[in-house]
């Protein structure tokens, strides 16, 4: 069933109540693969029984958004075949200096690295299980016209410092869930607050020899499609898209494309001399660093995830059951307010900071070396406690997963301290002297979405106390990394299959503070659960 017009108050005939979403239909490109469509003149609808009974996703034109409200109108899939991308091309005086998009933490990092790239990498629920279909499918990058209009978003934020540009979008408002942010959802087209927002100098572009293509939507004024990749050097600057509320003092950077071996990411395949370097970097200046090239399987990480969640979608009384105490005092679970990092007494006065936030956050505690048996007395003793899961039957498979993640994360420990040992100019097995029974906490975190930033943040500022710390993110983000050089807090950005990896006061005072044990903290300002 299908028409060809809809009614200005939305509705179409044959349908009691307005669509919420509208897909256009290719007629030459359906015909032409001998598609047979019905007309029936009495109602003005059409009717087809596509080929073989469906109508396959190659035959959409574009697909809108009809539900009511701000986000209506946005396209949520335009073809690279649909005949307005033809003939709505922007030329000469009309093309706008500056364009905006937005997007997810998942994705800021291979955008600064590569460009963005049209249907590379969707985010976004709806369209992700169907990003091979996308990526044929597409080739234009969805983007915002920052031309002009007073008053506008841009304007605001420039007059306030946020933004340097005299540019401007779509007014804002506000997000219904996670409060006001600098830029809304639905300006964007889409489904939930973007993390960042890159702004394109179309000035920059051309200087470059790059004619980028633009084409003007059909179905939103502000809308700005541009037909094929930007390149990295077009982009004038990356924000995140903080809550207008965030304090200053839980801002954080997204770190220029153009220093971004502040946070080095190190591909472990490399060849050991290009390796040796990065890492010499990252442990001597930085004390952080995101590894790639690692060999632990995708079908690991993505189990393990999967296991994360659902431990902590269990009932609270199975999670209390877990929970830390005076026979078991760090090997266990706790809750909201077990640990807050951003508490720490003063070491001269003993006194809490006047403004501590509690830390958002729960946790279960493993042994991630459980073979092993520490020496050192009651600290050693506890630390080399068993795990405590819960019952078989209550989250089948859990352990196992567990167990096997640890064993995974312990290998590649070693492997990486065997690196480390030759940036100090040791052996490659210098550490393993110290590895024999070691002390090794696997930890699973959730963080909630921060509801108050005056009295809550995901972990307070802090440095681990171990030797390393090996961390898979999700692509939610949060993490933010104190560059002690310059004094600012840095985004470390999630980066598809990679581990965080940062080095803790244990190997800071073994190599006399030549490796840094880097502050580090997280503020989750995502709607959504970290």
């Amino acid at each position: 069933f299908m028409i060809d017009e809809v009614r200005a108050d939305g509705r179409v005939p044959g349908l009691k109540t307005p669509p919420e979403i509208l897909i256009f239909i290719d007629e030459t490109k359906a015909r032409t693969g001998n598609m047979e469509f019905e007309y029936d003149s009495t109602h003005g609808t059409w009717k087809t029984k596509g080929i073989g009974g469906v109508i396959r996703p190659w035959f959409f034109q574009k697909v809108i958004d009809q539900r009511h409200g701000p986000g209506r109108g946005n396209v949520l899939f335009q073809s690279k075949e649909d005949p307005l991308m033809q003939a709505n091309s922007i030329k000469g005086v009309n093309r706008p200096p500056f364009l905006l998009h937005a997007t997810y933490w998942g994705n800021v990092f291979g955008i600064m690295k590569d460009g963005i790239v049209p249907a590379k990498n969707p985010m976004c629920s709806t369209r992700r299980p169907f990003r091979s279909l996308l990526q044929g499918a597409e080739s234009t990058v969805y983007t915002v016209s920052c031309a002009n209009a007073r008053g506008s978003l841009m304007q605001r934020l420039w007059d306030t410092g946020a933004w340097f540009r005299q540019a401007s979008a779509p007014e804002v408002t506000p997000e219904r869930e996670g409060g006001l942010r600098k830029i809304d959802k639905h300006q964007v087209g889409l489904e939930t607050a973007p993390d960042a927002f890159f702004v394109i100098d179309m000035q920059k572009a051309e200087d470059m020899g790059v004619q980028l293509d633009l084409v003007q939507s059909a179905d939103r004024e502000e809308v700005v499609y541009v037909r094929g990749p930007i390149p990295k050097e077009a982009l004038s600057y990356v924000e995140p898209n903080d809550p207008v509320i965030l304090p200053d003092s839980l801002k954080a950077k997204i770190v220029d494309p153009k220093s971004f071996e502040d946070i080095p990411i190190i591909d472990l395949s490399q060849d050991d001399a290009s390796v040796m370097k990065q890492l010499r970097y990252a442990c001597e200046v930085v004390g952080f660093m995101q590894i790639t090239g690692h060999g632990i399987s995708n079908e690991l990480q993505d189990r393990h995830m999967e296991m994360h969640k659902r431990f902590f979608e269990l009932p609270d009384a199975v999670k209390n059951r877990l929970q830390l105490n005076e026979d078991s005092p760090v090997r266990g679970y706790f809750g909201r307010g077990g640990e807050d990092l951003d508490q720490v007494r003063d070491l001269k006065s003993g006194d809490l900071p006047k403004h501590a936030r509690q830390d958002n956050k729960e946790a279960l505690d493993t042994n991630g070396a459980p073979w092993s048996k520490p020496n050192g007395g009651f600290i050693a003793d506890i630390f080399g406690m068993p795990s405590r899961f819960p019952e078989e039957e209550e989250l089948p498979g859990f352990r196992e997963t567990m167990e096997e993640y640890s064993a995974a994360m312990f290998s590649l420990g070693r492997r990486i301290l065997s690196f480390m040992a030759r940036v100090l100019g040791r052996p490659e097995d210098f550490f393993e002297q110290h590895l024999t029974a070691p002390v090794a906490t696997h930890r699973l975190l959730h963080y909630w979405p921060i509801e108050d930033y005056t009295k809550q943040i995901g972990v307070g500022e802090h440095t681990d106390y171990g030797l390393l710390t090996i961390l898979k993110q999700d692509l939610v983000g949060g993490l933010q990394v104190l560059n002690a050089k310059e004094g600012r807090w840095v985004h470390c950005c999630p980066v598809e299959n990679a581990f965080v990896v940062n080095l803790g006061d244990m190997l800071a005072r073994w190599t006399g503070h030549r490796f840094k044990s880097t502050v580090h903290r997280v503020v989750n300002t995502s709607t959504e659960r970290r």
